[in-house]
């Protein structure tokens, strides 16, 4: 009985002192693991558009793209050189269009898996739409970030936000908010020289005749329009409508902007001679004025850009 538990208690020693030496050696993989996500900070864990909690294990070295807002956003934040494919669309900034293309609406699943990237930076706006292509990426085994489809300023602080957390640059994209408010703040300072009665009436169309489609409110162009002291004259409309010429004959606008001229020829041109407009203020006093889309549409750091030109187009004299 003695020697069955001498027996018994060495072989629970032993276990004690195996399970110890186990612990020993796991200690350094977990101290370098905790070291490695202190100094990289990843893994991260990022709640996109969807709620879908997706977690990065490292920094991405291989990007791809489904929206020219996205991919302006990574090359704002300087990771750029991680894109490795972008939509047909893409035209900014020039490197992104030497880019390869993985499609347009319909991106090509096989293609961009066959680039290896390590994060997808997909779009609320196309969620719904390429469902089943995402999921094959995913299923793939590629981190799918779905960046929020961005309205307002706030909103698009929020897209900057989420891609600087996933590309593991989130102090970045707190700089390039900071600055993008600092900007907005500093024209929002100089339309304060600007008295209630001498705001002008602005008509911003998207697209030429005969079918004229306008910015109304809730839209980036609207939000610009009231930050420097301006109205919108189809600010009684939602978002992007068609609108009537004989309306906006009947609203007679004082400046007339059109963000069309990188593919419409003379838009300017095409304004000031268009019939039955030659009574309309903006005409008369050839205040017609082209801004580039992109510039006031679309969901990224070049907004505050786009709100500086429209303001000094609008108003020369106070904004220069």
């Amino acid at each position: 009985m003695k020697k069955y538990y001498s027996l018994l208690l060495a072989m629970l020693m032993a276990v004690i002192v195996l399970g110890g030496c186990g612990d020993k050696q796991s200690e350094p993989k977990q101290q370098e693991k905790a070291a490695q996500e202190q100094q990289t900070g990843f893994p991260v864990t990022v709640k996109d558009a969807l709620n879908d909690k997706v977690v990065i294990e490292e920094k991405p070295e291989k990007i791809i793209s489904l929206i020219p807002s996205n991919t302006e956003i990574v090359y704002a934040l300087d990771h750029g050189d991680a894109i490795v494919g972008v939509t047909d669309f893409d035209n900014y900034p020039e490197e992104a269009m030497a880019k390869e293309k993985i499609g347009g609406m319909e991106f090509n699943v096989e293609k961009m898996i066959s680039l290896k990237p390590d994060l997808i930076l997909a779009h609320e706006s196309t969620a719904d739409s390429a469902a089943a292509g995402l999921q094959q990426l995913r299923d793939a085994g590629i981190a799918v970030v779905v960046v929020n489809d961005a309205q307002t300023f706030d909103g698009v602080y929020t897209s900057i936000e989420k891609i600087g957390q996933a590309i593991g640059e989130p102090e970045k994209a707190a700089n390039l908010v900071g600055d993008m408010k600092n900007r907005f703040a500093e024209l929002k300072k100089q339309a304060e020289a600007i008295k209630a009665d001498q705001q002008k009436t602005v008509f911003v169309e998207v697209s030429p005749a005969p079918e004229i489609y306008a910015a109304g409110k809730n839209t980036f162009i609207d939000e610009m329009l009231a930050l420097i002291g301006a109205k919108n004259a189809i600010g009684d409309m939602e978002g992007w409508p068609k609108v009537d010429q004989e309306a906006i004959v009947e609203r007679n606008p004082d400046v007339v902007v059109t963000t069309y001229g990188y593919y419409s020829e003379k838009p300017v041109e095409q304004v000031l001679g268009r019939q039955g407009w030659k009574n309309v203020k903006a005409v008369k006093d050839q205040q017609v004025f082209d801004v580039h889309s992109d510039l006031v549409t679309r969901s990224g750091p070049r907004l505050a850009e786009g709100a500086e030109e429209l303001a000094k187009a609008i108003y020369p004299d106070v904004f220069k």
